[in-house]
């Protein structure tokens, strides 16, 4: 999983630009769809890609963000169409200029946002020997290597690529974008005190006046604090940019996560409050003060909360769709904690209606097959489920972050039915995707402890609880 979503956060990264521009012009937009990556607004940042699109309909940048942006919406079936699109563009480009090292490079990220790792991995190694050679005529050109950077990155020379961002940073100390993403590259490969460090430099250097960037990489930096679980760390450092940016949706909705783990669940509810009290209208923000009051046991509150979430949620797109059934599982578990099997039952039913009702339209949306099969499971319809989950991960993208789950639903309804080898594998196919997720290594502890095996689940229960 961590790989799928450096490689998302990669591709974004690498095709950014930051321009001011006046408005309704592609670079006005492109800046725009930036900040509002930035903030977590990715349905806005689609609106202004499209916007791109319609003053400039070849436009590969924006066609490839885009993509990416479905991507980590979940719309797979979009975000591949989109792919595909710039990847004729771009196929068309090269058949002009072959020794186009951005064209290579931005073939590459199609064809990783395809699943063809292969021949996304051939592209970008044109595209390294192009900025190579370019490089020998021009040792100096920044773009060059901030270009040959990235190409390193994607082909997982973690090493070379932090050489290129160091050669950039030595021409221009002041390129606060070089030391970010330097800072970024060193976070995804686990050396976070240096990650740091850099995101430390890249803040410093940024000019005072430039509010967007300075909450954007303060909240970059945010995440490796995450990363690292120095979790004290990233809350000092939100509770630093609340003050200086209080209308930053993002800085209190981190904040709330953040005391809710630490178990000062008044903090965060308070946080969430300041987010609702920005924006009344974020649904999002109604159905995560519902979980929280679940956690606080404050259960008609909760109620209340997740129904004003659903109401809040028109339901117009697929994403809005998948909130909405989430929400319905959430509100049915809360139910079902309470003792009011029979709501929390009527919570599932409509989990499950909602899913199959968005089935009809596209019978291959993996988000929905996977909702479908977590509705199905809490109904007590085990076996029914494992179809379910057995069609998502059959149907899903090579790089989809809905199979991981699926396996660990499919492993759960196995448990269920007193398959518990069989569950036992299940949970293991999901760790060799992602040997990070907390839920794996719980039932696989679950699984063993089941099939007798007591030591070895006190070691995957031990795990689960280290990564929590």
């Amino acid at each position: 999983m961590k790989a799928i979503l450096s490689t998302v956060m990669l591709a974004l990264a690498m095709i950014c630009t930051c321009t001011q521009a006046q408005e309704n012009t592609t670079d006005y937009w492109m800046d725009r769809a930036n900040v509002l990556i930035h903030k977590d607004l990715e349905e806005e940042a689609v609106f202004a890609y499209d916007e791109v699109l319609k003053l400039d309909p070849k436009n590969e940048t924006a066609l490839l963000r885009k993509a990416s942006t479905l991507y980590t919406l979940g719309k797979e079936d979009e975000g591949q169409r989109a792919y595909e699109r710039a990847l004729l563009l771009m196929e068309e480009d090269l058949k002009n200029i072959s020794q186009n090292a951005k064209a290579w490079q931005n073939k590459a990220i199609a064809l990783s946002g395809l699943g063809r790792k292969d021949e996304a991995k051939e592209a970008n190694e044109e595209a390294l020997a192009i900025f190579n050679h370019s490089l020998d005529r021009d040792p100096e050109n920044i773009s060059l290597w901030k270009g040959k950077a990235d190409v390193l990155a994607f082909l997982g020379r973690w090493e070379e690529a932090l050489q290129a961002y160091s050669r950039v940073t030595e021409i221009d100390p002041e390129d606060y974008g070089a030391w970010g993403r330097k800072g970024e590259f060193l976070g995804m490969i686990g050396r976070y005190n240096e990650s740091l460090l850099a995101l430390d430099k890249a803040i410093e250097t940024i000019p005072a006046d430039n509010d967007e960037d300075i909450q954007a990489w303060s909240l970059a930096k945010v995440a490796v604090l995450h990363s690292s679980n120095q979790i004290g760390e990233a809350l000092s450092l939100l509770d630093n940019l609340s003050d200086l940016y209080p209308q930053n949706k993002k800085a209190w909705s981190l904040m709330g996560y953040d005391m809710a783990k630490l178990g000062r669940y008044n903090e965060s509810l308070e946080a969430y409050e300041e987010v609702l009290e920005l924006d009344p209208k974020d649904a999002q923000a109604w159905s995560t003060k519902a979980r929280q009051l679940v956690e606080m046991k404050r259960y008609d509150e909760a109620q209340e909360a997740f129904d004003k979430a659903i109401e809040l949620m028109p339901g117009d797109d697929l994403k809005e769709l998948e909130q909405i059934v989430q929400i319905w599982l959430d509100k049915g578990d809360a139910q079902n904690e309470t003792g009011n099997g029979d709501d929390a039952g009527k919570a599932f039913q409509k989990a499950l209606e909602i899913s199959d009702e968005a089935l009809l339209n596209n019978s291959k949306q993996t988000s929905f097959i996977l909702l479908k099969g977590n509705a199905l499971f809490n109904l007590g319809r085990y076996d029914e489920a494992r179809e379910a989950y057995d069609q998502a991960i059959k149907t899903a993208s090579p790089n989809s972050f809905h199979v991981p789950s699926a396996w660990i639903g499919e492993g759960k309804a196995l448990l269920a039915l007193g398959r518990n080898e069989e569950a036992l594998e299940a949970f293991r196919q999901a760790l060799e995707i992602n040997p990070t997720l907390v839920e794996a290594w719980k039932g696989k502890g679950d699984s063993q402890k089941a099939l007798g095996r007591a030591r070895d689940a006190s070691l995957s229960f031990h795990v689960a609880e280290k990564l929590r």
